[in-house]
């Protein structure tokens, strides 16, 4: 890597340390220092992908790697190792990773000359499961209840800047975790970031090629067959709407890049929220267009995302069909459910809450939603993963009233889902921001499996939502299919990954 890129300010780092120190003696506990250095302009996917993610150098680093991207407001973000992990289980889940990222800044020692840029300075990352005690199939290994990190190195670009940040852990005797010496070699050992060509992509494949074989997990009849008994349920009034997922698993010629794959997404879905966590030898990957909750000092922004219809093949039919999903009974009353259960959950604990009682059409390659942003201003005392532990899961994701729909998933879906439609994202000092990680696949080696759910109401139709669902699998399918297209087979990775569970 340049010098630009591998240097680091170690005079300056020391100096943090020294403080450090003088903290962790006085309070008799780990002390996180963290330096933010502005770079030359960089993509921090090119940065991701340059680094080392096997061998002496990767565990150096400790076990973590996340990447974020919001296309359209050119903010992302790329962590690299951890220097903590915060990893609990069961319901108190959310509360435990905000006591202990709120204990783990209080004595912090931060060096960070952006001037409080979101993203820049110690930033935690990571996502939890759609359920606080998960089967944890085999296909989930290591995707376990939380886990969120606070990454060794994070390249954030934000506002056309790029700045990087190392974090570091100096302990109640005064010793460091990882020296600066040792940071600066683990930054040299890679090869400086060439950026990726973007300009001419393939074709994307939505369906079987000599390359990829997509195939259900669930037999389409049988899923409209749980829509059939999930809307005589809804009938009889046991509960008003239930979502219910289905999977789709894909087999490669070879091994899938995961990097390739995040490109083709970001390039395609430029209004969603692009991301990547890895854990192990699998990479969670995602386009979702469904923001959760994003906090800026104390300003809260939401989205009630609720109504889909597909896009039509000419600008003439594309216009008819969004008319039609904003006249759809069914959709509006679909997205008001959501639209209405985020106002209430976020009036608990905030003030001046406000949402649009029309709904707007948020428009995708693929699909429109009808889209209710909500804002409002969070009260003292409540933190961003306290809204997250109050929305999730949404309407949108679980069904309403939640306990009875829940119930019912847990009884019918028969999937594992694993982080899918769960709060994905990140957290800094004034800012954060969590999607539902939504139009997702979890990828490991040649396999994937992708993920899809539908809201079901009384007068849901089941060929209709398995159609919706075909429609919400095609930009993972397109993006993976793309990838590998573009991408040169490797015999002795084939060989290595052959064995690997969906």
């Amino acid at each position: 890597m340049t010098d630009s890129f591998s240097k680091i300010d170690r005079s300056r780092l020391e100096s943090l340390i020294a403080e450090a120190r003088t903290r962790a003696g006085a309070r008799k506990a780990p002390v996180l220092v963290t330096m933010s250095e502005r770079l030359p302009a960089t993509d921090p996917l090119d940065v991701l992908e340059s680094l080392p993610r096997i061998g002496v150098a990767a565990r150096r680093l400790g076990d973590g790697q996340m990447y974020w991207n919001c296309p359209r407001e050119g903010f992302a973000l790329a962590g690299i190792g951890s220097v903590a992990t915060f990893s609990p289980e069961g319901p108190g889940r959310f509360e435990s990773v905000d006591a202990s990222w709120t204990a783990l800044l209080e004595n912090a020692v931060i060096d960070d000359p952006s001037g409080g840029a979101a993203g820049v300075g110690p930033v935690l990352m990571g996502g939890f499961a759609f359920e606080p005690d998960p089967r944890q199939t085999e296909q989930w290994d290591g995707f376990s209840s939380a886990h969120m990190i606070v990454p060794r190195v994070l390249f954030t670009s934000v506002g056309g800047k790029c700045w990087r940040t190392i974090s570091l852990l100096v302990d109640a005797d005064g010793k460091t975790d990882i020296s600066p010496e040792s940071v600066e070699e683990l930054l040299g050992a890679s090869s400086a970031p060439a950026p990726q060509a973007r300009e001419k992509l393939p074709t994307p494949v939505d369906g079987d090629s000599d390359e990829i074989a997509f195939s259900d997990a669930r037999s389409a009849n049988q899923w409209r067959a749980l829509v059939t008994i999930a809307v005589d349920e809804i009938r009889i009034g046991r509960f008003q709407k239930v979502v219910l997922a289905r999977d789709v698993h894909a087999t490669a010629s070879h091994k899938v890049d995961v990097f390739a794959t995040l490109r083709h997404l970001r390039a395609t879905h430029r209004n969603s929220f692009v991301f990547s966590y890895w854990r192990g030898d699998s990479a969670f990957v995602g386009a979702t267009p469904e923001r959760l909750v994003r906090l800026d000092g104390r300003e809260v922004r939401a989205s009630s995302l609720a109504g889909t219809e597909k896009r039509g093949a000419t600008p003439e039919e594309d216009s008819a069909l969004s008319a039609l999903l904003l006249a759809s009974q069914k959709d509006r009353a679909e997205h008001a459910a959501v639209r209405d259960s985020l106002y209430k959950s976020l009036s608990e604990i905030s003030d001046d809450v406000s949402a649009a009682e029309t709904p707007s059409l948020l428009t995708l390659a693929h699909v429109h939603h009808l889209h209710t942003p909500v804002t409002a201003r969070l009260r003292e005392g409540h933190s961003l993963l306290d809204v997250v532990a109050r929305l999730h899961p949404t309407p949108a994701v679980g069904g309403t009233p939640r306990d009875a729909a829940l119930e019912f998933i847990r009884d019918h879906e028969q999937l594992d889902r694993g982080w899918y439609a769960a709060p994905i994202g990140w957290i800094g000092r004034e800012s954060g921001e969590f999607a539902v990680a939504l139009r997702s696949a979890v990828i490991a080696g040649s396999e994937a499996t992708l993920f899809a759910g539908c809201g079901i109401v009384a007068d849901s139709d089941p060929e209709l939502e398995y159609r919706e669902s075909v429609l919400k699998l095609r930009p993972m399918q397109s993006a993976i299919s793309a990838a590998l297209e573009e991408s040169t087979p490797d015999l002795s990775e084939i060989g290595a990954t052959s064995d690997v569970s969906r």
